[in-house]
């Protein structure tokens, strides 16, 4: 087993070992590569293919009120944002009071 070793640059006996006991236990199925480590879990959701087909008119103002929505929402996050970093640049240079 030594000279197998060195022959073929395995780093100590017990590889050969394990191998041998795999092969008697299970056969060739025994020295197949198994990957280790968690299995993926995660799925990748694919978007939908759009269709082919032209929208219908009322597909097509469900579509832009749902857009016009998001903008909105955006518009009024963003101000919320500066009102916000205006009262702490307020809070920051008002003077302390007694």
């Amino acid at each position: 087993m030594g000279e197998a070793c060195l022959f073929f640059n395995i780093p100590n006996d017990g590889v050969i070992i394990n191998w041998q006991r795999k092969f008697k236990a299970q056969g060739s199925a025994g020295l197949q590569h198994k990957p280790k480590g968690r299995p993926k879990s995660m799925t990748y959701k694919r978007a939908k293919k759009k269709s082919t087909k032209p929208l219908t008119r009322e597909e097509e103002l469900l579509l832009e009120n749902e857009s016009l929505r998001m903008q909105v929402d955006y518009l009024k996050k963003l101000q919320a944002l500066i009102q916000a970093e205006e009262a702490k640049q307020n809070k920051k240079h008002k003077p302390y009071m007694n």
